[in-house]
């Protein structure tokens, strides 16, 4: 891929962008997307449809392929930046530093899956969270901003909303090109890629994810309009792959086989990336066939060890005998696999990493790993079921400000 030389932006002028102005009252909303695994930021996206429908001068900026000049910032009455993960986080805040470093007076917020469990660190430094379900409170705090107002608003603080809502079709005008971002190489060639989620939250409680303290177990389905419009804007954008990021694409195996059906009727040649618990592979065996013909490539999922009881403590729900049987099901639907990891824990071994490699050269997966899985360390954000039980082993450490974790120790340092 050709990096395209990044410009001067400001506020007032994004080069090939449109510009959007708010009717008279409206907030001057800066939408800051830090890191989403190098696609095109669909949590900005969806924020921008929300707050444009409500009457807001939306701007979006990616800091992971576009610069941040102080310009960028002037003139903004509310800077808002997406953190659906980690990584995204750890940036996140650092850009509010700099921000308010830079002396500007606009009011900031974090929104996405990391914002609720992080309300405290977030808190201290100034900056406002809206967490779970976040369209509505960010509305509400646009138009509070707007009124010069201050109060309570869906979703802040450290309680998530995970009210049910009409979703809209993002937005994706403003963000930057698909081919700023990562691509996908079939047989056929190299091609643009773009990014989808049919589901929110997981009805899956995994005691490691970060989906756990804040969606507990509830599931939010998008509607299927909604989904097929926003594949439909990215495949006039130039997309030959869709990636559905949601966190176990058969959550809700009737909503979104009937959305990935649906599109692969409307765009044959259109290919797609699902994410499948190893538990899904195995209970919906019969639904593999269906996503093979339905243009899916290859499924991520996530086995995280090969130690029975380091999967029992994270509560995966599979053990290593369930692992071979789900790659013996995919491999029979002609479905490759791609596993990932959680190589380091606080209960994994030496003898627990040989045997990860054992199992990954045994099922001939050395091309399907990524290399930075090998390294992967637990996380451990605050409210995660982890930390008591550590914290009852004696194992738990200080929170990390600047990790954003709680440390832990290990059985065999």
């Amino acid at each position: 891929m050709t990096a395209v030389a990044p410009l001067p932006l400001t506020f007032g002028t994004l080069p090939g962008r449109a510009h959007l102005p708010a009717p008279e009252g409206g907030a001057r909303v800066l939408l800051i997307s830090t890191y989403e695994l190098g696609h095109q930021p669909l949590g900005l996206a969806a924020a921008a449809a929300a707050l444009r429908a409500a009457g807001h001068d939306v701007r979006t900026l990616d800091v992971a392929v576009e610069p941040l000049p102080a310009a960028a910032i002037r003139d903004v009455d509310l800077v808002a930046i997406s953190v659906p993960m980690h990584t995204a986080a750890r940036i996140g805040l650092q850009v509010a530093e700099a921000i308010r470093e830079a002396g500007i007076e606009a009011r900031i917020a974090c929104f996405g899956l990391y914002a609720s469990p992080l309300a405290g660190q977030l808190g201290r430094r100034g900056i406002e969270v809206i967490g779970g379900e976040y369209e509505a409170g960010l509305v509400a705090l646009a138009g509070q901003v707007a009124a010069r107002e201050t109060g309570a608003f869906p979703g802040a603080g450290a309680k998530p909303s995970l009210a049910r809502q009409r979703y809209l079709v993002p937005d994706r005008r403003g963000l930057p090109a698909l081919d700023r971002y990562a691509q996908v190489r079939r047989a056929d060639g190299q091609h643009l890629a773009g990014y989808a989620e049919a589901t929110r939250g997981c009805a899956h409680t995994c005691r490691h994810c970060p989906i756990t303290p804040v969606y507990g177990g509830a599931l939010r389905l998008v509607q299927p309009e909604v989904v097929l419009a926003d594949i439909t804007q990215q495949v006039e954008a130039g997309a030959a792959h869709i990636t559905f990021g949601d966190p176990d694409f058969l959550n809700a195996v009737p909503h979104s086989l009937a959305i990935i059906e649906e599109a692969h009727r409307r765009w044959p040649a259109l290919s797609f990336d699902v994410t499948v618990k190893v538990e899904h592979l195995i209970e919906h065996a019969g639904a593999l066939s269906r996503l093979r013909a339905a243009g899916v490539i290859w499924i991520t999922s996530a086995f995280e060890s090969c130690n029975d009881d380091i999967l029992r403590r994270l509560d995966k729900g599979h053990d290593v005998a369930d692992m071979r049987r789900a790659l013996a099901l995919t491999h029979a639907a002609g479905l490759p696999v791609r596993p990932t990891w959680v190589a380091f824990t606080p209960w994994t071994a030496l003898d627990d990493i040989a045997a990860m490699f054992d199992f990954i050269a045994e099922q001939r997966l050395q091309r399907a790993v990524q290399s930075v899985q090998y390294g992967l360390r637990l996380l451990l954000p605050p409210g995660s079921p982890l930390n008591d039980l550590l914290a009852g082993e004696g194992r738990l450490g200080p929170f990390d400000e600047t990790l954003l974790t709680y440390t832990w120790r290990s059985l065999d340092p």
